[in-house]
């Protein structure tokens, strides 16, 4: 938790001044597609994992905790890019 404010203050920024490799989010509204972003919130790969998922809640709460930050600008890109396309 806290990596949805600038600077994040989760664990690896705040107790090991660290960076990430990269965090996995959901990406709304079906939440069946997942990205990986970097530190600085940049798209690393995007997927469609196959198998049993995470559950609903639990991908839905992924994306909420980084709603509105950094990590989430890509998401919320593709997600309104998928959006335009259904319309």
């Amino acid at each position: 938790m806290g990596c949805n404010v600038d600077p994040p203050q989760d664990v690896a920024h705040l107790q090991f001044r660290s960076r990430i490799a990269y965090k996995l989010v959901w990406v709304p509204p079906a939440y069946e597609t997942f990205v990986l972003v970097d530190d600085d919130g940049k798209l690393l790969k995007k997927g469609n994992p196959t198998g049993v998922l995470p559950t609903m809640r639990d991908r839905k709460m992924n994306y909420k905790i980084v709603m509105g930050s950094k990590y989430a600008t890509v998401v919320d890109q593709i997600a309104n890019s998928n959006k335009n396309k259904i319309l």
